[in-house]
């Protein structure tokens, strides 16, 4: 039979790890997103098109993402590249938008 082993974990410790959990989750997207550009230092016409097309960084639909889009074109570093409806603007082969068309 196997000894338990007690835990003993004060209230102060557990608000710590529950203030440290949205860094670890933050942290964990950021390794599924590569950082293609900086969203910040786009222009002000390409933050517009974005919120126009509803533009996400990360699709939440596995078969809808930028890679598998006709107005996508892969760029280095792997999983960047361009989208023409974007103008030719910066997006990770992770994102989608609202005017997302599978290759044919």
């Amino acid at each position: 039979m196997r000894e338990k082993i007690p835990i003993s974990v004060s209230r102060r410790n557990l608000l710590g790890l529950i203030a440290l959990a949205p860094l670890g989750i933050a942290s964990a997207r950021a390794q599924v997103a590569p950082a293609c550009f900086d969203p910040a230092a786009l222009p002000a016409s390409q933050k517009g098109i974005r919120k126009a097309l509803g533009f996400q960084n990360v699709s939440s639909n596995p078969a809808r993402h930028c890679a598998a889009c006709a107005f996508f074109a892969m760029t280095k570093p792997a999983n960047c590249g361009t989208c023409a409806l974007l103008s030719g603007g910066p997006v990770s082969a992770a994102s989608v938008c609202n005017s997302f068309a599978k290759k044919g």
